[in-house]
């Protein structure tokens, strides 16, 4: 018996709808304790003037994963 990282295995979007195996609720706290960027951009133009930029930088993590930590200098 050898002991080996598991693997990560991706779904498509109908393979995670389509499984019982799944809560919503485990996907959130998986999200959560590995944390998660999200990134986004929104332009608004007009006749080829851009008027508004929007930017979203989005960080969603557990609290205790985004605390720092430094190391003791004794």
């Amino acid at each position: 018996m050898t002991d080996s990282a598991p693997t990560l295995q991706f779904a498509t979007a109908e393979e995670a709808l389509q499984s019982s195996e799944t809560r919503l609720v485990d996907v959130v706290d998986a999200l959560l304790s590995q944390g998660i960027a999200i990134r986004g951009e929104l332009w608004l133009t007009i006749a080829d003037v851009d008027l508004v930029f929007l930017g979203l930088d989005l960080l969603l993590a557990n609290p205790d994963r985004l605390q720092c930590r430094v190391p003791d200098a004794a």
